[in-house]
């Protein structure tokens, strides 16, 4: 071993730290002295050992150390230029870590140095020819002992760092960030709060999933924050009000540090081993949110802004006007101009009879509104349903006043309250509580399912799917209704972890819980003589097969009416003048297959549908539903559920005077433009609901395309498929030229 001193790091200890020695392994206490022992071979590391390791080591016969008790004369003082050049070129080696050797000689500090609040340390003794005159070589040293330097003084901090890097694993959970910047507001987009200004949007790969909700606002506001401060121009920005929220709105400041954030809505069921949860990478979105009123001020300041510079414009073209008129004629402009003064461009406002332009030229601020740019940009007031943000002026606060409660209305009170009714009380044994692993219809589009072969078909996928509970209010007193195939009761679905949007994106939401059912034999001779309805369930495969074929139209029947959407906006964007209509927006419901788990073993017995003994054991499936969103309507005196256009017939199903009737215009219009630009093929029929949100729809297909199979169930007519040209009747949807489309007679 060599015995030298570290000239890099301090020789009293800013922490505590452990002796480097593995025999000590004591405990170097804060401000107490510690020594680094460097080895004799370049490439393996020191180490920072105690003051008692430090004198065990000195004593050794094996350790060389060098003088430094005393100062050698100026003839020795000088190292050998050879070692020095071996020192450095060992330390310049990729295999080393340690700096180049130095020679320390400890000295006591002379009385100029104490004046001069240096303190005592190692002096690095340097050739002659290395040194630099005392102003010079001043300039880059730090306060404390001779011979440091400012590289010298940050190689501790590099040398931590590098370390850091060199040994951290990278994460083996990560997800993808896409970043943007918006402001509060409303939007066109479903569910939107969130208006996007100026293309700010920036994408982060390979994420830590584990990261907490404050890790993921300094990322987003480090990713954001520049270039909303570019967009300004100026602006002075409240950076401290800015929010960071999720696409569900969620404010992320509202969330406890080291929770990870989106761990759990990575963690998926494993394929092999469904008890189990894997890790899938996803990717998530984050918004740099402006508060409204913030946004409203940039508006303000922006739109002041570009008067002012309209008005600077105008100023400096009239001034150039008047110079050349003065080079022509010197005395055409008059004595006003030697006692012109230029005014204020950036001046609030100016009195009407103080013109200081002269009564020939027109003062700029009596520009017309029409050639004034505004401020407030077309596509914002285009994204915003609302014209502006405006914040009422704070109220007065009015003084509490406090009153005795009345004498009759307490009593009354305490007799009615005094006593619970137990048939006042929820049916609470009415209530039907199943676990279920739910599997969402999803919205893909048209080219997605004709290019990707597995996305042909709604199927069950057990790895987008999730588990939940749903509570169901069986009675048949609560039923909502019943068709011919299928009853309809009130229901309400919590999953775990909740859904990005669609059902399930919060706990305890309204759902409409379908299952399907049959008449029994015995019961069809007595129904004329009978009010009781009787209704048996099918067996559990038949009773799967069917929800899945009426998914599957729905899934068609969401990504046909996705495509009409996206054909309209595109021929519309595209046309040289916007249409004199108004284009409806309607959707279909959210739905999913629900499959309830059994609590407990059973045997029951089935009748002709059903097998002869239905066996169910716990944990297996016992059950299948089809969960539906609750059809809305569009104001509390409309809410009567309306068909629109029927399977069996291509006219509308309403006159011209009834509600809903100018919907079924524009859902006729759609079914023409998915007959001709599937050429014919298919297109939605059966439409029905509310004006709002539509249920229960058929897909019509060409006989050619079925080749003898049963597509899409019953309700497939081919027929009006056939007879479509000629029963269809179009209207002024259309026969707008922007849309392209042929006429029928």
């Amino acid at each position: 071993m060599e015995l030298v001193s570290q000239f890099t790091e301090d020789a009293i200890a800013k922490e505590d730290r452990i002796c480097g020695r593995p025999a000590c392994g004591s405990i170097i206490l804060k401000g107490a002295p510690y020594h680094y022992i460097a080895t004799i071979v370049p490439s393996q590391p020191g180490r920072f050992v105690c003051r008692a390791c430090y004198l065990r080591y000195a004593q050794k016969l094996s350790t060389s150390v060098r003088p430094s008790s005393v100062r050698p004369s100026s003839a020795q003082s000088l190292p050998d230029p050879n070692v020095i050049r071996q020192s450095v070129n060992a330390a310049q080696r990729r295999s080393t870590i340690n700096p180049p050797r130095v020679v320390p000689f400890l000295s006591q500090p002379s009385s100029n140095a104490m004046h001069m609040g240096r303190l005592p340390g190692p002096d690095i003794a340097v050739p002659l020819s290395w040194q630099q005159p005392p102003v010079s070589s001043s300039q880059n040293r730090v306060p404390g002992p001779t011979g440091y330097s400012a590289h010298h003084a940050q190689y501790s901090l590099e040398r931590e760092r590098w370390a850091k890097l060199a040994y951290a694993p990278p994460p083996a959970e990560t997800i993808t960030l896409e970043i943007t910047a918006v402001y509060e507001g409303n939007s066109r987009k479903k569910s939107g709060r969130g208006i996007n200004f100026g293309n700010i949007c920036e994408g982060k790969k390979d994420i830590d999933a584990r990261l907490d909700a404050p890790s993921l606002i300094a990322i987003a506001f480090d990713t954001i924050l520049p270039k909303i401060l570019t967009f300004g121009r100026g602006f002075p920005w409240r950076t401290h009000e800015f929010v960071v929220r999720d696409a569900a709105w969620v404010d992320l400041s509202g969330h406890l540090s080291a929770i990870p954030y989106f761990l759990a809505q990575c963690l998926v069921q494993s394929r092999r081993a469904p008890k189990t949860t894997t890790f899938k990478t996803k990717k998530f979105s984050l918004m740099v949110v402006v508060p409204a009123a913030q946004w409203s001020e940039y508006e303000e300041w922006l739109e002041r802004t570009e008067e002012e510079e309209t008005l600077h414009e105008q100023l400096q073209r009239h001034r150039s006007i008047h110079t050349d008129i003065e080079d022509q004629d010197p005395h055409a402009v008059g004595t006003d101009l030697d006692d012109y003064e230029d005014p204020d461009p950036f001046a609030a406002q100016l009195e009407e009879d103080d013109d200081p332009f002269g009564n020939d030229m027109e003062p700029p601020y009596s520009l017309s509104t029409a050639t004034r740019t505004s401020a407030k940009r077309a596509h914002v007031r285009g994204e915003s349903d609302s014209t502006s943000s405006t914040v009422s002026p704070p109220r007065k606060k009015l003084a509490h006043v406090f009153r005795l409660p009345d004498r009759d209305d307490l009593k009354e009170a305490l007799k009615n309250g005094g006593s619970v009714d137990a048939a006042r009380a929820p049916k609470v044994y009415d209530l039907r509580n199943e676990d279920i692993q739910f599997h969402q219809i999803p919205v893909r589009p048209l080219a997605d399912i004709l290019k990707t072969p597995q996305h042909r078909s709604f199927e069950l996928d057990i790895s987008n799917s999730s588990i939940g509970q749903l509570t169901i209010d069986v009675p048949l007193r609560s039923m909502i209704g019943i068709g011919a195939f299928k009853t309809a009761h009130p229901g309400w679905l919590t999953l775990s972890p909740l859904s990005s949007s669609g059902l399930g994106s919060r706990t305890q939401q309204d759902v409409i819980v379908k299952r399907p059912f049959y008449r029994p034999s015995s019961h069809t001779g007595a129904a004329a003589g009978s009010n009781t309805l009787k209704i048996a369930r099918y067996a559990l495969a038949d009773e799967l097969q069917k929800l899945l074929n009426e998914s599957n139209v729905l899934y068609w029947a969401k990504s046909l009416l996705n495509f009409t959407y996206e054909y309209i906006d595109h021929c519309i964007d595209a046309a040289s003048s916007p249409p004199s209509f108004q284009i409806p927006r309607v959707r279909f419901m959210d739905a999913g297959i629900a499959l309830a788990f059994s609590h407990h073993s059973s045997n029951t017995q089935g009748t002709s549908n059903q097998a002869p003994t239905a066996d169910v054991k716990a944990g297996t499936f016992s059950a299948v539903y089809l969960l539906e969103e609750p059809v809305t309507f569009d104001s509390p005196g409309n809410r009567s559920f309306t068909k629109f256009i029927h399977n069996k017939d291509c006219e509308l199903s309403l006159d011209d005077d009834e509600y809903g009737y100018d919907l079924a215009v524009f859902l006729a219009f759609t079914q023409h433009i998915q007959y001709a630009k599937t050429d014919g093929l298919a297109f939605v029929s059966d439409y029905q609901g509310s004006t709002e949100l539509l249920t229960d729809p058929q897909i019509l297909t060409h006989r050619s395309v079925g080749d003898g199979n049963d597509l899409f169930g019953d309700g497939n007519i081919a027929s009006m498929v056939d007879d479509f040209e000629t029963k269809h009747v179009c209207n002024y949807y259309c026969k707008w030229p922007g849309f392209g489309l042929e006429v029928y007679a």
